[in-house]
């Protein structure tokens, strides 16, 4: 009994950890990737609609992922993603600063889409053993932990001269690279348990399960435009840090990396300190705040107010989002976990790609009017987040 405890255990910080070393690779190059585009002689609008591309194509990939791989056979299909990411990243240095526009986006499509089925598949997996709000919670902040360690190595030795080489934006996905590698040994490590984990054969199609459950549906729509409201914001930070504010490339990783710890630090303390009954005030510190600084922006047209603005958006993404993803993923039928997982992260890309697509169109028009249509666009999202806490309330009673 103590035995196959301490397996479990083991497990699930197996699957953390590789879920540490994959998310310091997408810290890492996600960090840059932008300006690696921009510097491969892409624009602001179709950087913004090659990450909007991908978002579809993950979304898609997802679609055809889930019916190839069922809970029990998850771990096969990270693995080979996690080869292909390989391959895909390898194939992006050789092509680096030859102008060939259309397989720079076409590959850059594939490694976008990559990451998301590697951070979409991981809950699910650790599910296999245990599923809680607060292991949702922790799931949350080895993630952005694990991004912010991406974006710490990248301030560090970007720009630098080490062993006589420049670490450039290609060193910087050459030592991604490393991470994802380590995330493959990791996983291949992992004992294949999950086999004993059996679907029922008499279980309904998921669209059956979903029409019943109308407020898992509901809830997938607030995602999707969580993700809209958030990216029109932050989708091009980098971008817009540098543009907007004239940081130079080390300093808008400097900033970028002082937010993401803030929001680590604030996540993890507000997993800790979350309180049920004060689950509408914590909504409202959270999405309220931002719709306010946004309608500032957009008034005072201020780079300072706006750089307030985008680091408050930062600094609260991980506090607070187990109130309502940790309670609602958690209250699925296990045997419609991974069907469900897939569908809200490809709501939550189409909500990214609509918004990274917006965020583009808008960006030669002033961040004024970029964020405006965010605070739009959030009051929705806050309605929406205030009904999901009422009803989980009226649930647990």
């Amino acid at each position: 009994m103590i035995k196959t405890l301490n397996k479990k255990i083991d497990n699930k910080f197996k699957i953390l950890l590789m879920l540490a070393f994959f998310t310091v690779a997408v810290g890492l190059w996600g960090n840059y990737r932008q300006l690696w585009l921009a510097a491969n002689n892409l624009t602001a609008s179709s950087i913004s609609k090659v990450i909007s591309i991908a978002s579809v194509v993950a979304a898609l990939s997802l679609a055809f992922y889930t019916q190839k791989f069922s809970l029990n056979k998850l771990r096969i299909g990270m693995l080979i993603t996690l080869v292909i990411k390989i391959f895909i990243s390898f194939m992006l240095i050789i092509i680096d600063g030859t102008n060939n526009l259309f397989w720079i986006k076409f590959l850059s499509f594939f490694d976008i889409a990559c990451e998301n089925i590697i951070i979409t598949s991981i809950y699910p997996y650790i599910m296999i053993y245990q599923k809680s709000d607060e292991l949702y919670g922790k799931k949350t902040v080895v993630e952005n932990l694990g991004k912010t360690i991406g974006v710490f190595i990248g301030s560090i030795l970007f720009g630098r001269v080490l062993f006589n080489h420049l670490i450039s934006y290609k060193s910087c996905l050459i030592i991604s690279i490393v991470f994802v590698f380590l995330a493959f040994l990791t996983l291949i490590s992992i004992k294949d348990k999950q086999r004993e984990v059996h679907e029922k054969t008499n279980k309904e199609h998921i669209l059956k399960y979903l029409k019943k459950e109308k407020l898992l549906v509901f809830y997938l729509i607030y995602n999707a435009i969580s993700n809209l409201s958030y990216n029109i914001v932050i989708g091009l930070k980098m971008l817009m840090l540098t543009t907007y504010n004239n940081f130079s490339t080390q300093t808008a990783t400097y900033l970028v990396l002082m937010f993401c710890i803030i929001d680590i630090i604030f996540g993890a303390l507000a997993i800790k300190m979350l309180k049920s009954k004060n689950d509408y005030i914590n909504m409202s510190i959270k999405f309220l705040v931002r719709i306010i600084l946004y309608i500032i922006v957009f008034i005072t047209n201020s780079p300072l107010i706006l750089l307030l603005a985008m680091g408050y958006t930062l600094i609260t993404n991980i506090a607070y989002s187990n109130l309502i993803s940790g309670f609602m993923t958690n209250s699925i039928n296990e045997n419609y976990v991974l069907d469900f997982t897939v569908i809200n992260y490809i709501f939550q890309l189409v909500g990214e790609a609509i918004g990274i697509y917006m965020a583009g169109l808008l960006f030669n028009q002033g961040y004024g009017n970029l964020l405006i249509v965010a605070a739009g666009v959030m009051v929705i999202q806050l309605v929406m987040a205030y009904y999901i806490i009422y009803r989980k309330r009226q649930k647990l009673k």
